[in-house]
């Protein structure tokens, strides 16, 4: 028995990605307290988007993705595109990457994940910094990023349990090429 999702199921998953992705931008936007930089939020859109892609890359489409991040840079007043293509970047290595989480635990995923989003910042501060821009401050990046790793596991679970995105098991039966992946 094939755990791939059914044609109909890979659709509702893309609108549901889509839908997960709008209230990951509206998330932020919510006022959490009186002073304007009260309450800093982690970035629950890559939290978001590194959790499905890991999940089911069919069903988190690029053009999604992108869309999706051009649009929070401009309802959040960043240099518009840069995290867009930041974020683009960052969800093609986990794509490429795809078949190393099938059967390794959450904890390495965890890193994994950890690790790409410090990396992603750096570039994106690398590309704030070559543009003659302002870039963020070092502790705020710090920050910035403990937050988001400390969220990670939450969106995680949100969808594993709540919304029944599950990571798609390897099956030990050989593809075409005769190769169990």
């Amino acid at each position: 028995m094939s755990t791939a999702p059914t044609n109909s199921r890979r659709w509702f998953e893309v609108v549901l990605f889509v839908i997960m992705g709008f209230v990951s931008i509206g998330l932020p936007l919510i006022p959490m307290g009186l002073a304007a930089n009260s309450v800093a939020f982690p970035d629950v859109m890559f939290a978001l988007f590194a959790a499905w892609v890991i999940r089911r890359p069919m069903s988190a489409p690029i053009v999604g993705i992108v869309f999706l991040g051009v649009l929070a840079d401009a309802m959040m007043m960043r240099p518009l595109g840069l995290w867009a293509l930041v974020l683009f970047v960052g969800m093609e290595v986990l794509r490429a990457s795809e078949r190393a989480f099938r059967d390794i635990p959450f904890v390495l995923e965890w890193l994994y994940v950890s690790v790409l989003f410090a990396l992603l910042l750096m570039l994106q501060n690398l590309l704030l910094f070559v543009s003659f821009d302002s870039v963020y401050g070092f502790t705020d990046v710090i920050w910035h990023w403990a937050r988001t790793v400390v969220a990670y596991p939450v969106v995680v679970a949100i969808l594993h349990w709540g919304l029944h995105i599950r990571a798609i098991k390897k099956d030990n039966r050989p593809n075409r090429l005769g190769y169990v992946l």
